[in-house]
């Protein structure tokens, strides 16, 4: 059974008076319960996606649609259970965290949050022990989690990040990592984390789409993307000296790199079956083949074409 599409853009693009496209022509389909990564280089058009989807501005052409309701006609209906953040979040630094969360909480809910709908929320990010300290005494990544406390007050379904570790340290950075990974784990939750951190979206992106120069360039399953354009390989092979002899000689084999037991090198997928016969020819003993190819690989590869 395919899963349920709880966010969908349908040839979305956004132009300014320039003429010039921000976005065009993007497809994205997220899932219940995807950490869905959306990446792409600064300026390629993610926040102008975001701000389309959240409707914090109009798209020139194409529509968005939340949980089967268009944005365009049935807004209230599309953003009744999406939650976000763009950008850093703002708080009034000489109030608590918990006031802050009773100020913003009433003008999303119409009213004041009640006092365990406001804990509940804190200790989901793990600031309930300092729920009554000045919000100017949080560290920058305290002040990342408490913005997503406050977009946990309405109780999401979907809930939209948008470079949320941008400027934390690598303590930040884990705790938010942590954070999302629970949120989807634990409450359920569909997360759309838009970053150009490589790494951090690696970890606990589950799908994932890239956009580049405004367009859509990449989507699906994280590992099956990964696994789509191989490029670097680690071969057990024997004799290793041989092999790798054999390797360096060969055309369509580059970087080729004695790794421990094994030897690394650089083949195109479509050429892996040609090194196989090759090395089988020659009496080598291949024991395995492993795709070693990161994200930033990857990215690289289809943000370059």
């Amino acid at each position: 059974m395919s899963a349920e599409v709880v966010l969908r853009t349908i040839a979305l693009g956004k132009q300014y008076k320039s003429k010039r496209w921000a976005v065009q022509d993007v497809n994205l389909e997220i899932h219940r319960g995807d950490i869905f990564g959306f990446l792409g280089p600064n300026g390629a058009g993610k926040s102008t996606t975001i701000r389309m989807i959240l409707s914090l501005i109009a798209p020139t052409a194409g529509s968005v649609e939340l949980f089967g309701h268009q944005l365009s006609t049935e807004r209230e209906a599309a953003l009744a259970k999406v939650a976000g953040i763009v950008e850093k979040p703002d708080f009034y630094l000489y109030l608590s965290a918990f006031r802050n969360m009773q100020i913003t909480g009433a003008m999303t809910l119409g009213k004041t949050p009640l006092r365990t709908m406001i804990m509940d929320s804190l200790q989901l990010v793990g600031l309930a022990g300092r729920a009554f300290d000045r919000v100017k005494t949080f560290s920058h990544g305290m002040k990342q989690r408490l913005g997503i406390a406050q977009a946990l007050l309405c109780k999401p379904e979907v809930i939209v990040l948008d470079e949320p570790t941008s400027g934390l340290d690598p303590q930040g950075m884990k705790e938010v990592r942590e954070l999302i990974a629970r949120l989807s784990r634990e409450h359920k939750m569909t997360v759309f984390l838009s970053s150009h951190l490589l790494n951090e979206v690696e970890q606990v992106a589950t799908r994932m789409a890239i956009i580049s120069k405004g367009k859509l360039v990449a989507q699906g399953s994280v590992e099956e993307l990964l696994r789509s354009k191989i490029s670097s390989v680690k071969i057990l092979s024997e004799p290793v000296k041989r092999s790798t002899a054999i390797l360096k000689k060969m055309k369509s084999v580059s970087n080729v790199v004695l790794n421990g037991d094994g030897i690394s090198a650089t083949i195109e997928k479509s050429d892996i079956p040609k090194v196989v016969k090759t090395l089988t020819a020659a009496e080598c003993k291949i024991y395995s083949i492993v795709p070693q190819q990161s994200l930033e690989e990857y990215f690289l590869s289809v943000t370059e074409e």
